[in-house]
C-alpha cells in the first residue's frame, strides 16, 4: 500500500468514525428508558419467580420416594445449589438495574 492509499484510508476511518459516534450517542440516549424498564420488569418476574418456588420448596425439594438414598442431607444440599444460583443472579440483576437508574 502506497503511502497516498494509506493516508486516504486514515481520512475515510475518521469520517466514519465521526459520523457513527453521535450515531451511536442518539441511539444510547433513546435506549435508556427501554432499559430501565426491561430490566425492572426482568427482576420482577425473577423475585416472583423465586418467591413461588420458595412457597413451593417443600414439594420440589422434600423426601422423593422413588430416588435411592434421599437422605436428608443431599436435599439441603439440592436446595442450598437452588438458592446460591438465584442469589447470585438477583445480585447481577440488581446491580444492573441499578446502574441504569443511575445514568
Amino acid at each position: 500500500m502506497t503511502w497516498f492509499e494509506q493516508r486516504s484510508a486514515d481520512r475515510n476511518d475518521m469520517l466514519i468514525t465521526c459520523q457513527v459516534m453521535p450515531f451511536v450517542a442518539v441511539i444510547e440516549q433513546a435506549g435508556i428508558p427501554a432499559l430501565r424498564v426491561a430490566f425492572t420488569i426482568a427482576v420482577i418476574v425473577f423475585l416472583l419467580g423465586g418467591y413461588v418456588i420458595f412457597r413451593r420448596r417443600h414439594q420440589f425439594f422434600d423426601r422423593d420416594p422413588s430416588v435411592p438414598n434421599d437422605v436428608p442431607v443431599v436435599r439441603h444440599n439440592r436446595l442450598e445449589e437452588i438458592l446460591f444460583v438465584w442469589g447470585g443472579l438477583t445480585l447481577v440483576l440488581i446491580s444492573i438495574l441499578y446502574r441504569v437508574w443511575t445514568e
